[in-house]
């Protein structure tokens, strides 16, 4: 065991100023299942709520309960394992409201139209009133908000006070200076998740190392300490090795927390090759499955937009044809995942059909496009072709806007994360699109801002961020705030 210096600090939490006195009713491990829990008690309330005043006001007949309180458990039964498995009702992602708002409008919208899918296939819609059904989604919304609205200042409060606590542990520091965060840094953040930090206990100064964890072990010997913390140094794995191997006289569980420089490493996913472990420093944005998933909601999309917007297709192509001389469509060479060449498809807006080794932008009030053109681009309906692009596989519905071909080998040399949006398939709309980054990019930080949010997408794809940007470019398009 190294014999370097160091002193042990008898602050604790209290001393720290991070816990008063008064303890929380609910531990910070119960707070997940009691969510949980009255979620599913709200929905079914509000479905008997809801079912029974519908009927009381409109004198609809006989109001049967039963089937309201079904009503209440099928849509919890669909509504709250979704929710679980997206790690929405951690106590942590409650106290984010954005994400916790976003999620439920979407996600309870979404059980509704399934459920009415499937009210419809099976031909049992007309057993449920409409009236009684779109009051139970209404207000349920609102009761599911103010829920989260209520953890949310509830939760925060009790954090910050430090009065919701969890498990009780140490805190062993193997360091604590310029550039690694303090320890009172670390029990701030052990705290706000629910740990009550007994003591810490640091190397460093007079005291030697191995008194430092003697003390730490005298501590914990009998007491009601149920973890032990390590913020540990990497550089000294020796030192770690023979520390831990000490620690083990304590029945209880050791928990290293690395500094900043190496915590990245212990964030990724591992694999073993006989006797060699081999650490993923890069994978694929999207598992397998998971390309399927968004595969399959790429052609729903597609398929129901190219039916649905068939006489338009016919509309728009006769009306390019006549305000201008040359082809209804423009094809032009677009790099796609792993930057593979396709065509991509768009309406003819402007007078040229550039696909070269330049390709100028368009700007506000340029010449070369058309006066049909303009109302395509303004409309975003030049973009419509690419569901054929699409239903190809070239693109998907979501994703990082692709560029023509020049752009990409222009912006690739001043921008060092570009040939990262190739990471995933290029789509008709994209994060950067919905937060107004689409048209022209006149200077490169335009440019590096779009690509940002790329990068963001790529990194944070979920089903649900997908239907989140397809009904945000909606809105975008109604309002007319598209690109010239």
């Amino acid at each position: 065991m190294s014999s370097s210096r160091g002193i042990v600090s008898d602050g604790n939490a209290t001393d720290l100023g991070l816990i008063p006195g008064r303890r929380w009713p609910l531990s910070y491990g119960s707070i997940q299942p009691i969510v949980c829990a009255l979620d599913a008690a709200f929905i079914i309330a509000v479905s008997l709520a809801t079912g029974a005043l519908y009927g009381l006001i409109f004198h609809t007949g006989e109001i049967d309960l039963v089937r309201h309180a079904a009503t209440g458990i099928v849509v919890s039964t669909a509504f709250i394992p979704i929710f679980r498995n997206q790690g929405l009702y951690a106590p942590s992602a409650l106290l984010n409201w954005n994400l916790q708002a976003r999620n439920i409008i979407i996600l309870w919208i979404l059980t509704f139209l399934a459920l009415a899918g499937v009210a419809f296939a099976l031909k049992i819609g007309r057993d449920f009133s409409r009236g009684a059904v779109l009051s139970f989604c209404a207000f349920g919304l609102l009761v599911l908000l103010a829920h989260r609205a209520f953890w949310r200042v509830s939760l925060q409060a009790a954090l910050e006070k430090g009065t919701l606590r969890g498990p009780k542990a140490i805190l062993l520091a193997m360091h604590d200076g310029p550039g690694v965060r303090s320890t009172r840094e670390i029990i701030q953040d052990l705290t706000r998740h629910g740990f009550e930090i007994q003591r810490s206990f640091q190397f460093g100064g007079d005291a030697t190392q191995e008194a430092v964890i003697q003390q730490g072990i005298a501590f914990a010997t009998g007491s009601d300490v149920e973890e032990i913390f390590l913020s540990a140094d990497l550089q000294r794995w020796t030192d770690i090795q023979d520390l831990v191997r000490q620690l083990r006289v304590l029945p209880l569980p050791l928990t290293v927390l690395p500094d900043e420089r190496t915590s990245t490493l212990f964030q990724r996913p591992s694999r073993q090759f006989g006797r060699l472990v081999g650490v993923e420093f890069q994978r694929p944005p999207l598992t397998v499955s998971v390309r399927a998933l968004k595969r399959l909601l790429d052609i729903v999309c597609a398929v129901g937009a190219i039916i649905a917007l068939a006489p338009m297709f016919v509309i728009v192509t006769l009306a390019v044809k006549a305000d201008s001389p040359g082809p209804a469509m423009f094809l032009q060479t677009r790099h796609g995942f792993n930057r593979k060449r396709f065509k991509i498809f768009k309406f003819r807006t402007m007078s040229v059909l550039e696909d070269g080794a330049t390709v100028r932008q368009a700007v506000r009030d340029d010449k070369r496009i058309t006066c049909i053109g303009m109302w395509l681009r303004k409309t975003s309906i030049d973009e419509l072709p690419q569901l054929f692009n699409v239903l190809n596989g070239d693109m998907s519905i979501v994703g990082p806007r692709p560029h023509a071909v020049a752009h990409d080998s222009y912006y690739a040399d001043l921008i060092g994360n570009y040939a990262f949006r190739h990471h995933m398939k290029p789509g008709i709309t994209g994060w950067a699109q919905v937060h107004g980054y689409r048209g022209e990019t006149p200077t490169i930080d335009v440019m590096e801002r779009r690509v940002d949010l790329d990068l963001w997408y790529v990194d944070n794809w979920s089903l649900m961020l997908d239907v989140q940007i397809i009904l945000r470019t909606a809105a975008e398009v109604l309002r007319g705030r598209n690109a010239y």
